[in-house]
């Protein structure tokens, strides 16, 4: 998912129940690891920081396969500038637990 991370903002982004979680907003890259994350406005005050490779593309929409309650307590992570590699493990151990 990763190359075509670009074209999904503006998307809708919904939770794997089908809750809607927000909309992608941005795309982060990140050097060190070669990948990129989806950046999704949670709320007023929350962006969440994403993997794209974890996002699935459904119809003009995307979801990613947490429940809502997990995505509560996802990482915060800044949403300007590159990826710190603190940063990029916390994502990796939320998002990957098992690759970890």
């Amino acid at each position: 998912m990763a190359s075509g991370a670009q074209e999904l903002v503006g998307l809708e982004a919904f939770s794997r129940e089908g809750d809607k979680i927000g909309r992608i907003k941005d795309v982060i890259c990140d050097p060190g690891a070669l990948s990129e994350c989806v950046v999704i406005k949670h709320s007023l005050r929350r962006d969440l920081v994403v993997p794209a490779d974890v996002v699935e593309r459904r119809g003009e929409g995307v979801t990613v396969p947490f429940g809502t309650s997990y995505l509560h307590v996802a990482p915060r992570i800044s949403t300007k500038g590159e990826l710190s590699s603190e940063d990029r493990e916390r994502l990796e151990r939320f998002y990957h637990p098992a690759t970890v």
